[in-house]
């Protein structure tokens, strides 16, 4: 079950389509049959871990799901690559004024991980930067889910000051209804600044590539 979760989480995050039996057979070159592998993924659901949309067959992860796989990841072993650190560093050591630096690295982590950052420098003193990597994403394919989420960073000083209390300088992952974005985005937040009083958050679907936005996002957090 774990290996057929873990394809599905992973099929989906690449393609962004629902992954079915057939396919898991087919694409994944499993050897069980597709009524073993449809009967599998009817349990995961069941538990919680999988659903489907009322167009498809096939399955999505569901928070429980993402939670459950970001849980078993072992993010803390993921890293930027070489080159990928070395661009990074060479950002911050080039910018004198320190949250001119900090709005350089967050541009270049936007570039790398074609995902969204928010900086709150204080709560009432926010940047953000790459909001149209979200909206070019086929999951926010609705307008009104657009707009939902617009609505979200217009008003973002105004939820800052709870989810502050919910973040440390520890980078985590926070997922539907844990924080206060949005319940289809998935936000990856850290404090930052010599007591916390700054944070970093970087934002993006539910399927975004965790492994590697951890790796970059990990990195950031060492250089500022």
């Amino acid at each position: 079950q774990q290996q057929l979760f873990n394809l599905v989480v992973e099929n989906y995050i690449k393609t962004a389509e629902p992954v079915g039996s057939r396919f898991l057979v087919e694409r994944a070159g499993l050897d069980w049959s597709e009524a073993t592998v449809r009967n599998e993924l009817r349990t995961l659901e069941e538990e919680g871990y999988l659903t489907h949309p009322h167009t498809s067959a096939g399955r999505i992860p569901t928070v429980k799901g993402y939670r459950f796989y970001i849980d078993i990841s072992k993010l803390q072993n993921s890293s930027a690559s070489k080159a990928e650190q070395s661009a990074l560093e060479k950002i911050m050591s080039s910018v004198k004024e320190y949250e001119v630096g900090c709005k350089a690295l967050a541009k270049a982590v936007v570039e790398l991980s074609n995902e969204t950052i928010l900086i709150a420098f204080s709560p009432d003193k926010v940047y953000y930067t790459g909001l149209s990597n979200l909206f070019q994403k086929p999951d926010f394919g609705e307008m009104r889910m657009v707009a939902s989420v617009t609505q979200v960073f217009d008003r973002c000083e105004e939820y800052l000051p709870r989810f502050f209390n919910d973040v440390d300088a520890t980078p985590h992952y926070f997922l539907g209804k844990e924080h206060p974005f949005g319940e289809m985005l998935a936000v990856l937040a850290a404090r930052f600044g010599k007591n916390g009083e700054s944070l970093i958050a970087l934002l993006g679907p539910q399927r975004m590539q965790y492994k590697r936005n951890w790796g970059l996002f990990k990195k950031a957090i060492e250089l500022i």
